[in-house]
């Protein structure tokens, strides 16, 4: 992650029914002072980079830490700080325009502060955010009305990706079929992803999620990850001649350990142990 300065801009403009009020990325450090204010623009948005920290909003308690988001509404009473051990680094954008809420009213956000983000999701919403605000620190002598015109695109592609991660699920034509489920498997296998990601991804919960797997393929989501990244660690070890280490990072598994494991516990042999195997031998193998 490249390390910024400090830095916030504001911007006064109200001429676009959304329109970016303010941006800005803060590295915190253990001694930094608690934020404590009533928060006046319509919506602030804040992606946590880095580090852990604590959010006091609505009577609530929230423990934060790196890709977790969070945000305030107009009028609430906030409070915030880093957790003093590993500081936190923030970046945020603030909205104004009376259609946010027009905008809003069409995700699972409403009446929400906070929510994590999936790797799919984060690498978008994370890489615009950070766009803006470099785009404003480097161009902060341009004039007002080309500034506008750039953070309100910038902003409308923003909430273009917040909104398609977070809509409702009645509005959300992304459903949870087998084919998809197996297509999003297929797409993010290399990645860290989880049964909870896939629900998340497809807005419904992991109950509903495990239900429908044991419905459709008698596996569990867990269990239909593995045996995915379990078939694709077999062509790989089979038929190049990239190390274990190598092919455990290719299918998702950041331990090379837990990969020879689970493809132990899977096939009968260890990934060394299997790539030695004759063709006779690797006829008679099963998934466990």
């Amino acid at each position: 992650m490249e390390v910024m300065e400090d830095f916030w801009y504001h911007s006064q403009s109200i001429a676009t029914p959304i329109s970016l009020s303010q941006c800005g990325y803060e590295s915190y450090q253990a001694n930094s002072t608690v934020r404590r204010y009533t928060v006046q623009q319509k919506w602030i948005f804040h992606y946590v980079l880095s580090g852990k920290g604590f959010l006091e909003v609505d009577g609530q308690h929230y423990e934060l830490k790196k890709n977790n988001v969070f945000f305030f509404f107009q009028g609430q009473k906030v409070r915030y700080y880093t957790d003093k051990a590993q500081p936190w680094t923030l970046i945020w954008l603030g909205v104004q325009g009376e259609k946010i809420f027009d905008f809003l009213d069409e995700t699972t956000l409403v009446n929400k502060h906070t929510a994590t983000l999936t790797d799919d999701m984060t690498s978008n919403i994370k890489k615009i955010m950070l766009e803006i605000i470099q785009d404003n620190r480097e161009q902060i002598d341009e004039s007002e009305s080309l500034k506008e015109l750039r953070n309100t695109a910038a902003l409308y592609d923003f909430l273009y990706r917040i909104k398609k991660t977070f809509l409702l699920p009645s509005l959300n034509t992304n459903r949870p079929t087998e084919v998809n489920i197996v297509d999003y498997i297929n797409n993010h296998y290399m990645d860290n992803i989880s049964p909870l990601n896939i629900a998340e991804h497809f807005n419904i919960s992991y109950s509903q999620l495990y239900k429908l797997c044991m419905s459709k393929f008698h596996s569990s989501p867990k269990k239909i990850i593995t045996n995915h990244r379990m078939r694709v660690s077999v062509d790989l070890l089979l038929d190049s001649d990239a190390t274990i280490k190598e092919i455990a990072h290719r299918i998702g598994y950041k331990d090379e350990f837990l990969f020879s494991k689970t493809f132990s516990k899977n096939m009968g042999y260890c990934p060394s142990k299997f790539r030695k195997l004759d063709k006779e031998q690797l006829k008679n193998i099963r998934f466990k």
